[in-house]
């Protein structure tokens, strides 16, 4: 029985500690967050205990720690985490700034502790789906990727008003499909040239949104669109479409309505996917890809499992394209990524 603490008790981690109350095979410990009031709502619901620090939480012996804090502030509560012994699911983005995620990755490597990222996406049934096709060869040589990412722009402005201008949406929405393109090729990015705009956020200093064109190994081309200015008449606070093209077929999908296209050389059809998404309530209880990815990395730490595929490690090149992604727009210029030393 795993002790599983949550740092962030804000919307995702409320959520978080649901699924640990909810979850066989572990107890929710308790909840930590800058705000102590919202920390002991969200405890109180489960029977568990708020604590006034996260050294507070490590010193009462959890054996685990979901980091849900700001995109931002991901950094020091992992490194206080793994160094008092736990191990940590922390939420996408890792980080922000790639020296900040190469250190989180290092210390949990020092610490012998599994640290892992929430790309949940990679257990929806029809992200599998398309990572079926593309690996079994069926779609052929894979030539082009369009990735779309809409939220509406109450994210931004109220939502995580608080914080929005300190992140982007290519790292609070778009983690997800930068990880889930390099999971279903095994690529990496090899040039990156972006734009961003500003000026239809009420807040100036919060970018409206960013494309990119990204060249993998191989010649693979993704073209990435992710932006929250959305109005409010649109019916939900998010909305994606994702495309592939290969020399022998291809895929499209859309998102809310969950629908998918297929045509190969040898067939064509249409799915619509159903059952819990993300994280729905089904028999009062959540369920969805959230929980699956919170299942797998519990199993990760059951296992010593520390090359899960949503290691910290295996994903940190989602950073690495986040933050060149960034700088090509502030700097006008296509932008080579290299290979790390170690990793070459």
């Amino acid at each position: 029985m795993l002790n599983v603490g949550v740092i962030g008790a804000g919307l995702l981690g409320a959520r978080h500690a649901r699924v640990y109350a909810e979850l066989a095979g572990c107890r929710l410990a308790g909840v930590y967050d800058v705000d102590h009031a919202r920390a002991a709502a969200v405890a109180s619901r489960h029977g568990a205990r708020a604590f006034a620090s996260p050294g507070e939480m490590l010193r009462a012996g959890v054996d685990a720690v979901a980091v849900a804090t700001p995109d931002h502030v991901h950094h020091d509560p992992v490194m206080a985490c793994l160094d008092g012994g736990a191990h940590v699911f922390v939420e996408k983005p890792l980080a922000l700034d790639p020296a900040e995620a190469r250190a989180m990755v290092d210390r949990a490597a020092e610490r012998r502790r599994i640290l892992m990222v929430n790309y949940s996406q990679r257990w929806l049934p029809e992200s599998r789906r398309i990572e079926d096709l593309v690996t079994s060869g069926r779609l052929g040589e894979i030539a082009f990727i369009e990735s779309h990412r809409w939220d509406a722009a109450w994210v931004p402005e109220r939502m995580i008003a608080a914080w929005a201008d300190r992140t982007t949406p290519i790292h609070f929405m778009s983690s997800h499909d930068i990880d889930l393109i390099l999971s279903w090729t095994g690529r990496r990015v090899r040039t990156v040239y972006a734009t961003a705009r500003r000026g239809a956020l009420s807040r100036g200093d919060t970018v409206d949104g960013y494309n990119a064109l990204l060249t993998l190994d191989g010649g693979v081309r993704v073209g990435l669109h992710s932006s929250w200015i959305l109005p409010e008449t649109f019916p939900s606070a998010a909305d994606s479409r994702f495309e592939l093209l290969g020399s022998e077929g291809a895929v499209f999908l859309d998102g809310n309505r969950r629908e998918m296209a297929v045509f190969t050389s040898r067939h064509s059809e249409r799915v619509t996917f159903g059952g819990p998404r993300t994280a729905d309530e089904v028999g009062g209880r959540l369920a969805g890809a959230f929980v699956e990815s919170a299942r797998a990395f519990l199993s990760a730490v059951g296992a010593d499992d520390h090359a899960a595929p949503t290691s910290a490690a295996n994903t940190l090149h989602v950073v690495e394209v986040q933050a060149a992604i960034v700088a090509s727009a502030a700097q006008g210029v296509e932008l080579r990524l290299g290979l790390a030393p170690d990793r070459a």
